[in-house]
């Protein structure tokens, strides 16, 4: 038997966030591909509201609050093609299988970047602006999983949640940037206003184009690969350590996992995420991918502004800027909140209060005249309530959840195939949302929340009978827990046979002490 790897003395969180200091600081840039879809998401909402805009691609409409409108179907159009791209990118993902690296998919996504905003800013038909939405859908259908992938397979077990979380965080910050460059833009003479948001989309796929040329990809792709040396060098390049016997351990925990799966399930294909206990995994990946639409905040982010004139909100894009100035305290209270809290009771209590807001701000305008000033004031404070409580529970749990579920060998396909499905069903939503909203058509405008109110608390329902308990397992160890078959209510209970490799060189808080004795051994008798 072999000697236990020697560990230092256990040490509170803070150094064990201090020695991960250069993961968390590279998993913040790669998440930079999360904050382009927020801020693209912003920037159209404002769009649909700005006069230069409905100049150029909508109709002068004498009864809408700005004497302009925009008609449903090119609403329908510039929303749902973006997600019609994202669909085509998990096509992409799925059928190239292992072959396709993370960083090689973050630099497809720059590419189809660089060209769809080329595309949009040098026309004026509607074709182009077609055209360039479809191929901005791509480039976001690469960068968002690729990213969460790329978070999820290089951060250590301890701070993946958080980490992982920083992509809700991104998300919301890029959507403040881009209804910000919209509100000091529309002032502007001809095209300028839309024109200089669009051409603000070139700063993050340039970022990460050069970021990418000095990183390495991940240490669980290499081990796939069967690079095993390639995998040591990624962990010491991205979380600094050096000490050899700490990343050997590392990499041997990773690779052994690997290995028992490949032996585990020899001889499958693609379709083995819908066998044994690969398909329990694959429909929970499913269910937290497309939960994500499910809370309205699609609805919410591309449809804010245009809501709130519609509603007659006074200075919509003022409102809207400091809604999600506030929502990015809940993005920010999200690292502690899914360091101290269960994935679960942060997702079903977060998901209880969403359904309430949803509600509270279809109620105001049952109950109320549409021009009665409270009812805009109601609106405007539940819709700030909303949003700041999915950034702090519902975005970066069911992120997390949705990377971490899938089993090694499939992550990169069953979260490619999640995120084509959660684009299916963001296209649904963005394509119906504009005739429940728009005048032209049923002109329910808040009235909608009715819906989305009803799948938050089946969102709720399902997450008490099914979402398993992550928080502090290894992607090794939840191998093992999904391979024995445990009920979700039990996974945070059960004992497991692999115990975690210390994932930080600053030590792991001592509470976790007795759970984190790891050998040699243990990785040897796998």
């Amino acid at each position: 038997m072999a000697p236990p790897i020697p560990k230092p003395p256990p040490t509170p969180f803070r150094s064990n966030f201090l020695a991960e200091k250069r993961i968390i600081t590279i998993c913040f840039f790669i998440a930079l591909g999360q904050f382009q879809y927020g801020y693209d998401s912003a920037a159209i909402a404002g769009f649909q509201s700005m006069p230069a805009f409905l100049r150029v691609y909508g109709y002068e409409d004498p009864t809408n609050p700005i004497g302009l409108n925009i008609s449903t179907d090119v609403q329908r159009l510039i929303q749902s093609l973006m997600n019609v791209g994202g669909f085509l990118s998990a096509i992409v993902m799925y059928a190239s299988h292992t072959k396709l690296s993370r960083r090689i998919g973050l630099w497809l996504g720059c590419g189809f970047a660089f060209l769809s905003v080329s595309l949009m800013m040098g026309t004026t038909s509607l074709g182009g602006l077609y055209a360039g939405r479809l191929l901005l859908g791509v480039s976001n259908g690469f960068f968002v999983p690729y990213s969460v992938t790329y978070m999820t397979e290089s951060a250590p077990a301890l701070l993946r949640g958080p980490i992982v979380g920083m992509s809700t965080f991104q998300t919301s910050l890029g959507a403040l940037f881009g209804i910000l460059v919209d509100n000091y833009c529309k002032i502007y003479p001809g095209n300028a206003p839309w024109q200089i948001p669009l051409g603000v989309m070139y700063i993050v796929p340039t970022i990460l184009t050069i970021l990418l040329a000095f990183l390495p990809d991940t240490p669980r792709f290499y081990v796939t690969r069967g690079q095993d040396e390639k995998a040591i060098n990624a962990v010491r390049r991205l979380r600094g350590i050096k000490d050899e016997a700490y990343l050997r351990a590392e990499v041997e925990d990773i690779k052994s996992a690997f290995l028992l799966e490949q032996e585990l399930h020899s001889g499958v294909h693609l379709n083995d995420m819908f066998r044994g206990p690969d398909l329990r995994r694959t429909l929970l990946c499913f269910a937290t991918t497309i939960g994500g639409t499910a809370t309205g905040v699609t609805f919410m982010a591309g449809f804010s502004v245009y809501l709130f004139v519609q509603a007659r909100v006074g200075s919509p894009f003022e409102w809207v800027m400091i809604s999600l100035a506030i929502a990015l305290t809940g993005n920010m209270a999200a690292f502690p909140a899914m360091r101290y809290f269960g994935r679960r009771e942060l997702l079903i209590g977060t998901s209880v209060i969403s359904a309430g807001m949803m509600y509270g701000m279809a109620i105001a305008y049952t109950v109320s005249a549409w021009t009665d000033p409270a009812a805009s004031r109601a609106l405007v404070a539940m819709s700030i309530v909303f949003t700041w409580i999915y950034g702090i529970g519902q975005g970066p749990v069911m992120w997390a959840l949705s990377t971490e579920i899938p089993s090694q060998r499939l992550r990169s396909q069953t979260v490619g195939t999640a995120s084509g499905l959660n684009f299916i069903v963001g296209w649904v939503v963005s394509f119906c949302t504009p005739y429940f909203i728009n005048p032209d058509k049923l002109g329910w405008g808040p009235k909608y929340g009715y819906i989305w109110g009803s799948s938050n608390l089946v969102l709720a329902l399902w997450a008490f009978f099914y979402v398993p308990e992550t928080k502090g397992r290894s992607l090794e160890q939840l191998e093992e827990l999904f391979e024995k078959g445990v009920s979700a209510r039990k996974f945070s209970s059960y004992v497991v046979e692999r115990q975690l490799v210390e994932d930080s060189v600053g030590g792991v808080p001592a509470e976790k002490e007795k759970a984190t004795t790891v050998q040699v051994d243990d990785v040897e008798k796998r």
